[in-house]
């Protein structure tokens, strides 16, 4: 199978990488990094549609069990996300930081609408772990709540899952044609998804000769939207469970779900895990022909004149200070990208955010305060002050889950660029010395593979007295119709307060996570150009003194410098295999 395949290169790779820490000269920590950029490699697998479309029937199909819970109206109402584990394990992960283990039979009690309506209990997700082999090597499958449903809530919850889909099974049903609801959906799931897998459900609902109808009519209403032409992949999750658990190959094969879920795999390598295997390759082949550049200058420092390496190393002294004096350029580049950052996409978003905000929560308020006619003035300003506060609260998670994403996408976006020009820097300083001291350099070429590592926080905080109902006391002495028309009045101001503080608490911490990830990179970034310049000068000062030592010593040190480069010959030659293989 081709994931198998994946996984066999896969091994390869990390066993190249371990052989390269062992290599006298190879950075440990840049080899650490490209490993746990293949153990961690995850693929997050978004299961998205409208209501009722069978998504968490799929799911337990693909995994073999009846893991997630199933009912006949509206279930979903967290996001599940299911991962790898050697047991079953159930987490409950609160907004406000709290994380607690459940038994499966209480599953239901957080992440349905029966069992948790509106989402009263908080809950920001739920991470299952099963032994799935489906899930080996990174599989991250995310159950998603139905779009479309009464529960508007619900629909929140699935646009916050679209920033982080590497591809997207989007569910249709034969038992209902395509809804404008469906489309609408659809065209926001191509914004972020790399690849949509369009599988047809309750496939055994209908005859063959229905079914194809069905098929052809739905690839008809998409290929307008799409741009393309669609394959729709009929299914049946509830015969692909019946199957699985059974152990009946019939029943699993008249499901469909096989032929589905080898498309599936055959993405999963040619797409994903091909795709990272390389890059990886191509950044470790980079690091080992630097590494073997200083060795073969340490080698070249043995054998040179010493007067004639000092002139060199004179001319080398000043290419390292013109580069460096590059680092202040550098600054103001990356200073004014953060900036654009913030005000093109943060304060834009922020600002659209917030005008349609204001304007949803406000009619929201004019139809409570139309069913509160009964409450006294009191009441009623109290009421719509805690709507308007839990309103603006659930609002902005979604929001900040979804900017979150964004944020770091376009900064590690522009931050590659910088990498790409840092990388460039490096290969310079090398043929510079390669020139100059006449040793051969290889200058690989890898994509750049740096992603932030800043955290980003935010919890909602409510702060005493820091935002009030400016309404005269004597307000709720007036008679109530026009105590109630002041009091709505007063709302819309206190729900623009309230919006603006949020905003503005949102806006301040995301401006921070931005300038942390800032000063990380700019750290890192001149830490490279940094340790190119102390390799190259350490590898020539480490000849000169090994030769002060005497000619034993030098003949000594260049048979350890040609079995170092021997080692590092032969671990190039597996990668170079490795590429090869994932080829073919």
């Amino acid at each position: 199978m081709v994931l198998d395949k994946y996984k066999y290169l896969k091994e390869e790779l990390i066993q190249c990488i371990n052989s390269s820490i062992k290599i006298e000269g190879v950075p440990t920590d840049v080899c650490k990094e490209l490993n746990e950029k293949i153990e961690k490699n995850v693929f997050n697998l978004v299961v998205l549609g409208q209501f009722k479309r069978g998504k968490t029937t799929l799911i337990n199909a693909l995994l073999g069990a009846e893991i997630l819970p199933t009912a006949v109206v509206p279930l979903t109402s967290i996001a599940t996300i299911i991962i790898y584990g050697e047991t079953l394990d159930i987490k409950v992960y609160f907004n406000d930081g709290r994380v607690t283990t459940i038994e499966p039979g209480n599953l239901h009690k957080y992440v349905t609408e029966k069992g948790n309506p509106k989402n009263e209990k908080d809950v920001q997700e739920v991470v299952i772990t099963y032994p799935s082999p489906y899930l080996k090597d990174g599989v991250r499958l995310i159950d998603t709540p139905g779009v479309g449903s009464v529960y508007e809530h619900n629909t929140d919850v699935a646009y916050q899952y679209l920033p982080k889909s590497d591809a997207a099974l989007f569910l249709l049903s034969v038992d209902q044609p395509l809804s404008k609801a469906e489309l609408d959906f659809l065209k926001d799931v191509r914004e972020y998804s790399n690849r949509i897998f369009f599988l047809l459900s309750k496939a055994d609902y209908f005859s063959e000769p229905d079914l194809r109808e069905a098929i052809e009519f739905s690839v008809n209403v998409l290929r307008e939207p799409m741009g393309t032409e669609v394959r729709i992949f009929p299914i049946s999750g509830k015969l692909a469970l019946e199957g699985k658990i059974s152990g009946d190959e019939t029943i699993l094969n008249k499901s469909r779900l096989p032929q589905f879920s080898q498309v599936l795999n055959n993405f999963l390598m040619e797409e994903k895990g091909k795709v990272l295997i390389l890059s990886v390759v191509s950044n470790l082949l980079r690091l080992l022909s630097q590494t073997r550049f200083t060795l073969e200058l340490e080698m070249k420092s043995l054998l040179t004149p010493v007067e004639e390496l000092k002139e060199k190393i004179a001319i080398f002294e000043k290419k390292e200070k013109e580069v460096l004096e590059e680092k202040g350029d550098f600054d103001l580049l990356l200073d004014a990208e953060v900036k654009k950052i913030v005000n093109n996409v943060l304060q834009e978003d922020l600002r659209l955010f917030r005008q349609d905000l204001i304007s949803k929560i406000y009619k929201m308020i004019e139809n409570r305060y139309k069913e509160c006619s009964h409450m006294s003035l009191k009441e009623l300003r109290e009421n719509l002050k805690t709507e308007i506060i839990s309103e603006v609260k659930q609002s902005f998670l979604p929001f900040r889950i979804i900017e979150d994403e964004k944020l770091a996408k376009t900064f590690e976006s522009s931050c590659k660029r910088f990498v790409t020009k840092i990388d460039d820097i490096v290969d310079s300083l090398h043929k510079f010395s390669s020139d100059l001291f006449e040793v051969p350099y290889d200058a690989v070429k890898a994509e750049a593979m740096w992603t932030s590592k800043a955290e980003f926080y935010f919890r909602f905080q409510e702060q005493p007295g820091a935002i009030e109902i400016v309404t005269s006391s004597v307000t709720l002495l007036l008679p109530k119709f026009i105590g109630e028309k002041i009091i709505l009045n007063k709302m819309k101001e206190y729900l623009t307060s309230v919006t603006d503080l949020h905003a503005a608490r949102v806006a301040d911490e995301f401006e921070k996570r931005l300038e942390k990830a800032k000063l990380d990179f700019r750290w890192e970034m001149l830490r490279r150009i940094e340790a190119t310049i102390e390799g190259i000068r350490n590898a020539i000062n480490k000849g000169i003194t090994q030769r002060t030592g005497g000619e034993e010593k030098a003949i000594e040190r260049r048979k350890q410098v040609t079995d170092i480069l021997n080692q590092i010959d032969a671990v190039r030659g597996k990668l170079l295999e490795i590429q090869k293989k994932v080829s073919i």
